[in-house]
């Protein structure tokens, strides 16, 4: 097939770029071609054409507006794709041939800066996994980079669990890993379903590092890459500001900041200056929530449906900005475990609690602005316009005002980040004084600086302005220099500049007059004056254009030199916002401030579940006490089912994660001995995907928390070894319980069915029996939702039953079998006494005389010389190994036909 010059142009590009979708600028539109058209018109619903249809190999394509492209890329990215943009680097109409083209951007689910197409309350990070380099080291380095906010860490973990856990709770857009480290966990990436992208093992350079054949990255520039040598040095900056004594292995953290660093750069040209220098997080600092806990405990997401709605953090958020919402979401994702860090923060949740007036109104100004973070990340990009730049001003001139009010509270901590808050007023000055009120969006056509900021400027912007009166004044004075009354002056893009004259008004035409365009019934003319006045407004628009964006590129130049001043005040009002929103939630629901010791412990008085108070509307909440301790450290919770055992474990779950974020409680009093680890057991589920049933799926997250917890960890446990034979899951029950008490000495909550483990209470000194208390009146049961101490004594599941609407004739039927179970029952023809069926008074009803069962027939023929009837012959020659349950079920109905008839 013969290559077109743009062909090979778009070949040249894709080749570039071989994983992501080209599209290619051409004129007004962006199209795509062969096998990156057919994904992008199958995904956005395009019309697919090609190009070269009279051909024997048509080339496939399709394509969109140019000013629409940010959508259809928003979509392609939603859906998982990567998305190159090729434009066109020169003017088509000062271009003789081909106009030259190249890759201006380059867009990725984890690479992207436009804050409005994504979550506003959620980061998006992209996360590099590095293995450790150390022998026989179990090390993980797992960097975290937002590049719309800037925010960048590190942290290490020390199991695949570990691992596993950390990406889980980063919940990253995408995962970068080298081709040989994406062979070695290519189990724990396919277990993540996020998208993982695998990088080559190119960088040279790093490679020498790593094998530690030099100590530096900046000894030689990293061959094969599009990195430059400066963005080298930034790399080598940044991974030098690390701190040397937080990191277990400095090569494999080196490495996944590295990665991520060079992705950067491969997506946007260099590294931007709004990164934040990355920041070591120490798993030790922070409570730690593996990922069955977050997803029981439903923190970000209900197990049903996997909705936002009715989640630990849509119950409790009560932000008012973006990025304080994602503040409150990092504290719930990695809560704290100093004493000391938890106390500061809840102190000035405290300060807030108890001032509303100035609480109401500093929420009141949070509300007006805006995400700081979001928008400088998209200047520092060259994506902001002059639009952003008045939603930045708007939220900078708050500041000195909001510092006002924040010191109000007379709060050292609050104080000083008030003082921070007006760092960069001059720059809200400086645009308020450049930028006019409404600008357009465009950044070329003009309209962007105040009248008065530049007196050259004006003087162009007056030109270009009030060429409309000039223009009005030129066709008064032509019509009655020609005495055509309908003469017209007019402009167009195309013409320019033209006087239009009906034919029937030719003959009034001057000679000075010059022929333009001939139409159907008019004639368009220009003069010499016309022709001076177009190339001078023409001229004075082109010129104002550029000096306005000019001025405009300067003022981006100087927020971007404040840069460091700007990120600092929209850190502290994420902070502010943050603290406001647990304060006003701890005001509108009457939640106290915990008591956080050391010591190992939790006393809780009229706790209460926050998700299922805030979401009932008719009845009101009904508050339990719970007292753990080491003496009291495995309390067994028995009761029905729908009584409230699972509500009540997992409030005490909650209750201590909310106060390990520096949040107050929904409690009337509470004493939290901070924990290492929540671990959370519940529900029923499968992995079909990985061949894991039900209660397989059980018995590894039960592994998990035996090899795992510690003493000073919580676990909540809502039954165990329900998925398997009664007496296997009893047991692995009862086993399970002995260890957590013997061997590990974990604070637990363990509500069960299995009665039979209370008595775990009579040889263990730290289980303590409990029960969801109960009454029964006239048939029915009545939840009374208080938990009391002493196992309970039934299960009330038939009752249950009645309540869920069963049939009553079924309900009827398991009450008559339960009793039967309960009494162990044999009958007088040593059947189970559960087969016996019974009349309505009670009394047992009995067969006919001439009714024989199985049994009462193999009786009966025992009397008689049984070697040679005909039923035993063939039960004897059964293979009952071998025997399928259909075909049991087929023999025992023959037999039984076979004696009904030798009975007769």
């Amino acid at each position: 097939m013969k290559v077109t010059p743009m062909m090979q142009q778009y070949l040249d590009a894709k080749a570039a770029y071989p994983d992501a979708l080209m599209l290619f600028r051409l004129g007004d539109f962006y199209e795509a071609f062969l096998e990156d058209a057919e994904v992008i018109a199958e995904e956005l619903d395009l019309t697919l054409t090609s190009r070269g249809k009279d051909t024997a190999s048509p080339i496939p394509m399709c394509g969109v507006p140019h000013h629409a492209v940010e959508g259809y890329i928003r979509r392609l990215l939603e859906k998982g794709y990567s998305v190159a943009r090729c434009d066109q680097l020169e003017d088509a109409s000062q271009v003789k041939g081909l106009v030259r083209r190249g890759v201006t951007s380059v867009y990725t689910p984890g690479m992207r800066l436009d804050g409005d197409s994504l979550e506003a309350k959620e980061n998006n990070y992209t996360v590099a996994v590095a293995l450790s380099s150390l022998r026989d080291a179990d090390t993980y380095a797992i960097g975290a980079l937002d590049l719309s906010t800037g925010e960048f860490h590190i942290t290490e973990a020390m199991s695949l669990d570990g691992l596993s856990s950390e990406i889980r709770r980063l919940r990253p857009a995408e995962i970068l890993v080298t081709e040989e480290n994406a062979a070695i966990l290519e189990d724990q990436l396919l277990d993540l379903q996020q998208r993982v992208v695998t990088r080559p093992n190119e960088h040279a350079q790093l490679q020498r590092v790593l094998s530690g054949k030099t100590g530096s990255l900046l000894d030689t520039p990293i061959d094969g890459t599009a990195i430059e040598v400066r963005n080298q040095q930034e790399v080598a900056t940044m991974v030098g500001a690390l701190d040397a004594y937080t990191i277990r292995d400095r090569r494999a953290v080196e490495m996944a900041v590295s990665i991520l660093l060079h992705r950067v750069s491969d997506t946007q040209g260099g590294i931007p200056r709004h990164l934040d220098p990355p920041r070591v997080q120490r798993a030790e600092d922070y409570l730690e929530l593996d990922e069955f806990s977050m997803a029981n405990l439903e923190i970000f997401e209900t197990l049903m449906g996997g909705r936002k709605k009715g989640t630990l953090f849509d119950t409790i958020d009560r932000t008012l900005t973006a990025a304080g919402g994602r503040r409150l979401r990092t504290w719930l994702t990695y809560p704290l475990q100093s004493v000391d860090a938890i106390l500061a923060r809840q102190s000035r949740v405290s300060a807030m609690v108890s001032q509303p007036a100035a609480r109401e109104k500093i929420r009141e100004l949070l509300r007006k602005t805006s995400d700081m973070q979001r928008i400088s990340s998209k200047l520092v990009a060259g994506q902001g316009n002059a639009r952003d730049l008045n939603i930045l001003r708007d939220t900078i001139l708050q500041m000195p005002e909001l510092a006002a009010v924040a010191h109000d509270f007379k709060h050292e901590s609050i104080s000083q980040a008030a003082d921070k808050l007006t760092l960069c007023i001059d720059i809200g000055e400086r645009i308020a004084e450049t930028i006019v009120d409404e600008p357009p969006v465009a950044l070329n056509e003009g309209g962007l600086i105040r009248k008065g900021y530049d007196a050259s400027l004006d003087k162009l912007i007056a030109l270009s302005t009030e060429g409309k009166q000039w223009l009005l004044n030129y066709e008064a004075q032509e019509r009655a220099r020609t005495g055509i009354s309908s003469l017209k002056v007019r402009h167009n893009k195309v013409f320019g500049f033209y006087i239009e004259v009906t034919r029937a008004n030719l003959d009034a035409v001057p000679e000075d007059y010059i022929r333009k365009q001939t139409l159907a019934n008019s004639e368009r003319y220009f003069t010499t004056d016309l022709k001076e006045y177009e190339e001078n407004i023409l001229s004075a628009n082109e010129r104002r254009m550029a000096q306005e964006y000019e001025i405009f590129c300067g003022l981006r130049d100087e927020i971007i030199a404040s840069l460091a001043q700007i990120r600092e005040v929209a850190w502290q009002i994420a902070e502010l916002d943050a603290i406001a929103a647990l304060a006003q939630l701890a005001h509108e629901g009457a939640y106290v401030a915990p008591t956080i010791r050391q010591e190992s412990g939790i006393e809780i008085e009229d706790g209460r579940h926050p998700v299922v108070e805030a979401m009932l509307r008719d009845e009101r909440f009904v508050p339990n006490d719970v007292h753990l301790s080491p003496e009291a450290r495995l309390l067994l919770i028995t009761g029905p089912n729908m009584a409230g055992k699972s509500t009540v474990i997992r409030q005490v779950a909650l209750i201590t994660l909310m106060a390990q974020i520096g949040s107050f409680v929904p409690a009337k009093r509470a004493t939290i001995g901070v924990v290492d680890q929540i671990f959370s057991r519940v529900g029923a589920s499968d992995n079909l995907a990985r061949g894991q049933s039900t209660f397989m799926v059980e018995m590894s997250e039960v592994a998990r928390i035996l090899q795992r917890a510690t003493a000073r960890s919580l676990i909540i446990l809502d039954e165990i070894g329900r998925g398997t034979a009664t007496w296997d899951g009893l047991s692995i029950a009862w086993s399970v319980t002995e260890y957590l008490h013997d061997q590990v000495g974990a604070l637990t909550l363990f509500a069960t069915h299995y009665h039979e483990l209370t008595e775990l209470a009579r040889t263990r000194s730290g289980v303590r029996n409990f029960n969801i208390a109960v009454r029964e009146w006239d048939e029915q049961i009545i939840f009374l939702r208080r938990l009391v101490e002493g196992p309970a004594n039934r299960s009330y599941g038939i009752q249950v039953a009645r309540l869920a609407g069963v049939p009553d004739a079924v309900v009827q039927r398991a009450k008559t079998i339960l009793h039967n179970l309960e009494q162990t029952e044999i009958g007088p023809d040593d059947q189970p006494a559960i087969a016996r069926e019974y009349s309505e008074s009670g009394e047992p009803i009995m067969k006919p005389a001439n009714q024989m069962s199985l049994f009462g027939a193999v009786e009966a023929s025992t009397r008689e010389p049984a070697a040679d009837h005909p039923v035993l012959k063939e039960i004897r020659g059964v293979d009952v190994a071998q025997t399928m349950p259909l075909d049991a079920l087929i023999l025992i109905d023959k037999w039984k036909r076979k004696l009904s008839k030798s009975k007769r």
